[in-house]
């Protein structure tokens, strides 16, 4: 069957899949790990990771016909964000692989058409085709076809494409020859770990989920812990700092684009009819409208430009969300000392909000 695997490779790279390579289906051997990782609470919000854990473990307990998995990256390139001061010009920064259309639809287009490729090279074989929405450990997969390594980041990377991708997955129930792995070339670089401000990724190829800015602009769902507002910086939906920081990234190219920095002012009180006309066919409706006007609250504050004071104001009493006026409190706060009077207006009148949490804030940023 080698003829027909090089087909099966070659179509995938004519539909823009790049590096695709071959594993045999099997037990992954990380049970033990995964049910630590998720006793320890790391999934967080992510509860669908509480979900379908056998078939993460070995996808043939839920996908029994399939024998071989193909595996590849569909890379992205990040163009540079917009050459501005974001805290004089209160803009955020959005990761790059938010940027235009949402991936899942286009790479579910043509993983489907990958498989039905398939199914028509080997007649009577099923296949299927995911994205990250399956339950299918995709970079343990990667790493096993030799797709790339996984680095200290847990992302994974080739010497060619570096990290900048996504990783598509089409599972075939017939056997394919193999591909081996390649070789960890991460060696005694630090330089993610470093870049890290909130301390994330941690020593021995671990990531601590709930304190990565990734998730915490976009999977957590309720208040973002106090102690880590302030480490968000600029960042109001995803986080590209360990990807930059990575020796086996490229620069990127091609001009910059002002849709990775966002009005934080328009941000924090677009209205929903506002959020879909701007971000409803992309991977940000991942976040929704709520969590990143939160975001935007948060960043807003950590600009330390007291311009930001209006707009705070106004979500503090117009917003429709307790959890955005909440923050936007928190950042009022961070504001006050610089222009007191609309700031300690605006939080003394929050005193009388109808829920709890937003009256708490409010009090902790009239004690500062």
């Amino acid at each position: 069957m080698t003829r027909e695997r090089d087909v099966i490779l070659l179509a995938g790279e004519a539909l823009g899949f790049v590096r695709p390579r071959v594993a045999t289906l099997g037990p992954t051997g990380r049970d033990a790990f995964y049910q630590q990782w998720l006793d320890d609470g790391r999934a967080g919000d992510m509860r669908f990771l509480l979900h379908h854990v056998k078939a993460r473990l070995d996808p043939r307990t839920r996908y029994p016909w399939a024998r071989s998995i193909v595996s590849a990256f569909y890379p992205y390139a990040p163009p540079p964000p917009p050459d501005v001061a974001w805290r004089t010009a209160l803009r955020g920064r959005i990761a790059s692989y938010a940027l235009g259309r949402d991936y899942h639809a286009d790479m579910g287009e043509r993983l489907e058409r990958w498989a039905r490729t398939i199914e028509g090279l080997l007649p009577g074989v099923r296949a299927a085709g995911f994205v990250d929405t399956a339950a299918i450990f995709e970079h343990e997969w990667a790493a096993r076809a030799g797709v790339g390594w996984t680095g200290k980041h847990t992302l994974t990377l080739s010497e060619d494409v570096g990290s900048y991708a996504f990783l598509g997955e089409v599972l075939i129930g017939a056997d394919l020859e193999p591909d081996a792995p390649v070789p960890d070339r991460c060696g005694t670089c630090s330089r993610c770990l470093d870049a890290c401000p909130t301390g994330a990724i941690e020593p021995g190829y671990l990531l601590e989920p709930r304190r990565c800015i990734a998730y915490l602009t976009i999977e957590h769902k309720g208040s973002i812990p106090v102690a880590l507002r302030a480490a968000l910086g600029e960042w109001v939906f995803g986080c590209d700092l360990c990807q930059v920081a990575c020796p086996w990234n490229r620069d990127a190219a091609g001009p910059p684009d002002e849709r990775l920095a966002p009005d934080l002012c328009a941000l924090v009180n677009l209205d929903e009819s506002g959020f879909q006309k701007r971000y409803g066919d992309t991977a940000l409706v991942r976040a929704g409208r709520v969590r990143l006007a939160r975001n935007a609250a948060v960043v807003l504050g950590n600009t330390g430009n007291p311009a930001a004071i209006p707009a705070l104001a106004r979500a503090l009493r117009e917003h429709d969300a307790a959890l955005v006026r909440a923050h936007a409190a928190w950042s009022l706060g961070r504001l006050r000392e610089m222009d007191r009077a609309p700031s300690h207006a605006a939080l003394v009148r929050a005193l009388r909000d109808p829920d709890e949490s937003v009256r708490s804030e409010a009090r902790h940023a009239l004690e500062i």
